[in-house]
């Protein structure tokens, strides 16, 4: 939060979980992104989130490329691995037979089309957080900032809702957001 208390300021995160999403709807006050958050090859949620696929947990990584920047606005996308198709594909196995998942493909497969189309960990992740809260409804005005102290993720456990393989692997909490929205479409955000 800024000094006076009144922005919830988020740290940068690719497709985080629903707690992230969370406090954005629950903060009274504006919120912000803080694309300006120091770069720590320690910490992987601004690059990684984790989905579930026919075997349990599956985490999915953008790599940056070396050198690094001081922060994740200036930290780049490597083009390394073909990362792009190969997290749609992941994507598309794990959620291609969700109820969800054909309505929101044409808001997300952009995103995962041009690697080019992002020149950072920063811009690829605000590209997602757009679509995230385009496909949740979440209307709430949200800035972009490049400096700032970001507030911790607050813990959310979301009460169990429909996934997929819930049947056969049980409920996973804590899943990337992309779960909620391709299991449950608009009642995400009833949930958040």
């Amino acid at each position: 939060m800024t000094a006076d208390g009144s922005t919830l300021l988020l740290p940068t995160r690719l497709a985080p979980p629903p707690a992230y999403y969370s406090m954005m709807v629950r903060h009274v006050g504006p919120v912000a992104i803080c694309r300006g958050e120091r770069f720590d090859k320690r910490c992987k949620d601004a690059h990684r989130f984790t989905i579930a696929d026919t075997r349990g947990l599956l985490e999915l990584t953008v790599p940056v490329s070396k050198p690094y920047g001081r922060t994740w606005a200036t930290t780049s996308v490597s083009l390394h691995g073909r990362w792009w198709e190969v997290m749609w594909a992941a994507l598309e196995s794990a959620y291609g037979r969700t109820p969800f998942f054909e309505f929101y493909a044409d808001d997300f497969k952009p995103l995962l089309s041009d690697p080019d189309r992002f020149t950072s960990v920063a811009d690829l992740n605000e590209g997602f957080d757009r679509a995230i809260r385009r496909a949740i409804g979440l209307t709430k005005e949200i800035t972009y900032v490049d400096a700032g102290r970001p507030a911790e993720i607050a813990p959310f456990d979301p009460e169990p809702y429909w996934q997929l393989r819930r049947d056969t692997l049980g409920f996973i909490p804590g899943l990337s957001i992309l779960d909620m929205v391709f299991n449950l479409g608009p009642e995400t955000l009833l949930r958040l």
